[in-house]
């Protein structure tokens, strides 16, 4: 046998050991990037106040004018308290005959015209202020609602940018002296503790303002 007869099997083993090998090593590869892309795809970002945004906000204020004492206060110095003074009653009654005797009895019933138009005056002012309350509720409500729509969504960027750190197996791998000297690395973790930090903050002032508790709150902003 010759020496190209004895190459040849040899060569086409090694081709077809070749082919194998690659059929069933690209779909991997690209099975990986694709898996890569998926993970790494951010969140959508809020660009305006929707409205769903404006539902939430409404619902809050609804809640917050029935647990606000000002708001309280205000309604009830509406009610009858300044008539208190306009009107007065009186009761008389008169007894007739010595063996029949039978009474009549009277209400008077006086008027003062000063203190009616006084008191109509205040009544205007009271409900002037009631008005205002729910006006300031409402504005303090909506600035606190969009300050945590604010800090979500910078919470949400900070997270995406962390996970380009938290995907790396070199970073994964490393210790914890070469992550603290990646100034990269280190101005992401501390970017993110500052986001979601804030983001609870609001969070916490928008619940205090509507009279809920925070997980309350969040199960009507997250509708």
């Amino acid at each position: 046998m010759t020496l190209f007869e004895m190459l040849i099997p040899r060569l086409f083993y090694g081709l077809a050991s070749f082919s194998v090998f690659a059929i069933f090593e690209i779909p991997a590869i690209v099975v990986a990037s694709e898996n890569n892309v998926n993970y790494n795809q951010p969140e959508l970002l809020q660009t305006e106040i929707t409205q769903q945004d404006l539902k939430n906000i409404d619902e809050l204020v609804s809640i917050a004018e029935r647990n606000s004492p000002d708001i309280l206060e205000a309604k009830a110095a509406r009610g009858l308290s300044p008539f208190n003074d306009v009107m007065s009653v009186s009761f008389s009654g008169t007894t007739y005959g010595s063996f029949n005797n039978y009474e009549e009895f009277y209400i008077g019933v006086t008027v003062n015209p000063i203190r009616l138009l006084t008191a109509t005056q205040q009544s205007s002012v009271l409900k002037a202020r009631l008005l205002e309350e729910k006006r300031q509720k409402r504005v303090a409500i909506v600035q606190y609602y969009v300050e945590y729509l604010q800090a979500r969504q910078a919470a949400k960027i900070a997270t995406y940018q962390m996970q380009k750190f938290a995907d790396s197996s070199r970073v994964a791998s490393v210790n914890i002296q070469t992550q603290l000297g990646n100034a990269d690395y280190v101005a992401a973790v501390t970017e993110m503790l500052n986001t979601n930090t804030r983001e609870r903050i609001a969070l916490e002032q928008l619940a205090a303002s509507v009279g809920l508790s925070p997980q309350e709150a969040n199960s009507i902003i997250s509708k």
